[in-house]
């Protein structure tokens, strides 16, 4: 059985070699009792942040700034973090944004810090280039005038979530120049845009494109509120049960949120995981180093989309009418069905052949309302390719194509 839905990697790209070495380094520290099992500093151990900075400059060929990052225990818990320190739903921030389709679980944590489903909206994606900034643009406009001038409050009037680079589920990347707009729509209307930047890394195709929180760290002399966030993590590129992560922002929003009462009083909350990926950041050993392991990754992930997705859609699938544009990088294959087969039909199909089969229907990564639209997205899968080898995805391809074939026969019936 398939399961395409599953957005997570393969138990074989998890190293417990790797990280059973790393660990050793972090327990053989002269100062190790302290350092691993104390409290720590708020906003993470200032090692961790030093040899994190240095990797992500090198990374991303651009310099990053230990004074701009504050440690986490994951991209999905520092969101709702986030959410609830510089936001306020219920007074301040009218609305939450979501490029849309987008990550289907961010719905529920935007909920649970207080938004409710009659302030979403979404800004839709140009079907090529990933968030219409433009829409977002006019959608502003419309409901802030000509913006103004919000540099002293401590809240936002709007929030917006969107992944910039590899979007989950269609994979767009934004351009650069995008990039650079977005920043100044975001000051102008006084929005906090936080960047899912989890797939930068995983780059297979390309240059990766310069970070949207760089834009804002350059431009920002100070005078101007700091607008983006960079929310990232080591789940797809080291293992998600690490609990890892980090955000990259201006020191003001670092402050605000590494100074919060939960970490005052407990500390960061990934210290002891942070140690041991320390450990990986700083050693050029090829059987420890972060960076030897996402190279690794790069080429089984690349090997799975190329010849065990890509290569079937177009042998497979296309034939029958389906469409997509092959993934610079990231997780996910975004396939439009052919033409009169939605998702339910699939659905039926699966259902009685009991075929073992469970797909990302389209509809999921549509942003909620109070009156679901679930025509959006109904043609559309989204396939991960990071759960299985390249060999059972092929099987699962081929598993697929049956699907859709049946469904066509009945759409013809």
């Amino acid at each position: 059985m398939v399961n395409f839905l599953k957005g997570l990697p393969s138990t074989d790209l998890l190293s417990t070699e790797r990280v059973g070495r790393a660990t050793k380094l972090a327990l053989d520290l002269p100062n190790a009792a302290s350092t691993l099992l104390q409290y720590n500093d708020f906003i993470g151990d200032r090692g961790f942040l030093n040899n994190l900075a240095t990797f992500l400059s090198k990374a991303h060929n651009d310099k990053v700034e230990a004074k701009n990052l504050c440690a986490s225990s994951g991209a999905s818990h520092m969101l709702e973090h986030i959410l609830a320190m510089l936001t306020r739903p219920e007074s301040v921030t009218k609305y939450a944004l979501f490029q849309n389709p987008t990550y289907h679980l961010s719905f529920r944590i935007f909920e649970e810090t207080g938004f409710t489903k009659d302030q979403f909206v979404g800004i839709p994606e140009d079907n090529q280039y990933g968030l219409d900034v433009d829409y977002l643009e006019a959608f502003l406009k419309d409901k802030f005038g000509s913006g103004q001038d919000n540099g002293k409050d401590d809240y936002y009037d709007a929030v917006l979530y969107c992944v910039p680079t590899h979007a989950n589920p269609s994979s767009t990347i934004l351009p650069e120049e995008q990039r650079e707009k977005l920043v100044k729509l975001a000051r102008q209307y006084n929005v906090l845009v936080i960047c899912d930047d989890v797939y930068d890394l995983l780059t297979y195709q390309g240059t990766m494109p310069k970070r949207v929180v760089a834009y804002d760290l350059e431009s920002n002399d100070g005078s101007s509120k700091p607008v983006i966030i960079s929310n990232g993590s080591f789940s797809k590129i080291l293992a998600p049960g690490m609990r890892v992560g980090w955000i990259e922002a201006h020191e003001a929003l670092i402050k605000r949120i590494g100074l919060s009462g939960s970490y005052e009083s407990g500390s960061s909350p990934s210290n002891f995981s942070s140690i041991i990926v320390s450990q990986m950041l700083c050693t050029e050993d090829p059987e420890i180093s972060l960076e030897s392991n996402i190279e690794n990754l790069k080429k089984i992930l690349y090997d799975r989309l190329i010849e065990g997705v890509w290569k079937p859609f177009q042998e497979l699938l296309e034939p029958l009418g389906c469409s997509s544009t092959l993934p610079a990088g990231g997780y996910f294959l975004w396939v439009r069905l052919p033409p009169g087969v939605p998702c339910e039909l699939l659905k039926q199909v699966i259902a009685t052949h009991k075929i073992d089969m469970v797909l990302g229907y389209g509809n999921l990564f549509s942003t909620p309302r109070r009156e679901p639209n679930t025509d959006e997205f109904s043609d559309h899968l989204r396939l991960c390719f990071a759960h299985y080898t390249t060999k059972e995805l092929q099987e699962g391809m081929k598993s697929l194509e049956n699907v859709i074939r049946l469904a066509l026969e009945q759409k013809t019936l």
